[in-house]
């Protein structure tokens, strides 16, 4: 199925939603769908709901036949799967957010005017929830909507260098000597591996959460 072209992971549920197994997933003969999943599933001929995380599109459940198994090493089969129905989409708008504290140090533009001073080495801040379209930052750096704001991300396991654009100011100070602010702020030049690379990150770590 070409939508899912650079899907690699699955969860592969039962007709009332327990799930039964996580799946590799990759390109078959004449553009079908393989799963990879352990030998002791059963696929018999009943219908699965199958979760896919797709790192372009988001997570796509859908109704699905398996067939034809294949036996592979390490306990595992290669078996074939047809979707037989949509049933739920999270699309790109709808990007998932996940909390997720990390500090992180704040490059910021001079502007012609600019009274805001950033030394070299940045501004601290803290990451508090992130998703591959956009992450909210808190930090005591005055900043105004529309400013633009650079930071390393290392959690993906790759160093991404990321831009956002400041679209919401929230004060959050909660002590009146020690001023406090909240960015909500979408990426801005994102490539598409670093996309995807966050977008991987998001769906492992909401399985990590789920205890899966």
């Amino acid at each position: 199925m070409e939508i899912l072209r650079d899907c690699k992971k699955a969860e592969v549920f039962d007709q009332s939603g327990g799930l039964l197994c996580e799946a590799s997933v990759s390109a078959g003969p004449m553009g079908g769908i393989l799963l990879t999943i352990p030998r002791s599933l059963e696929i018999k001929s009943q219908a699965f709901q199958i979760l896919f995380y797709d790192p372009t599109l988001g997570m796509l459940t859908c109704r699905c036949a398996l067939s034809s198994p294949l036996p592979l090493p390490d306990d595992k089969q290669s078996v074939r799967c047809d979707i037989l129905e949509r049933l739920s989409q999270k699309q790109r708008r709808e990007d998932m957010k996940i909390p997720v504290e990390v500090r992180v140090m704040l490059h910021v533009t001079k502007e012609p005017g600019d009274s805001v001073y950033v030394p070299m080495s940045g501004w601290a801040a803290t990451t508090k929830n992130i998703s591959a379209g956009g992450v909210y930052l808190c930090t005591d750096l005055v900043l105004k909507e529309g400013r633009r704001v650079r930071f390393d991300f290392r959690e993906t396991g790759e160093n991404l260098n990321l831009t956002a654009q400041i679209l919401r100011v929230d004060d959050i100070t909660e002590r009146p000597s020690q001023p406090m602010y909240g960015y909500g702020c979408r990426f801005v030049n994102l490539s598409g591996r670093y996309e995807n690379q966050l977008r991987n990150f998001v769906f492992q770590e909401e399985r990590r959460r789920r205890g899966r």
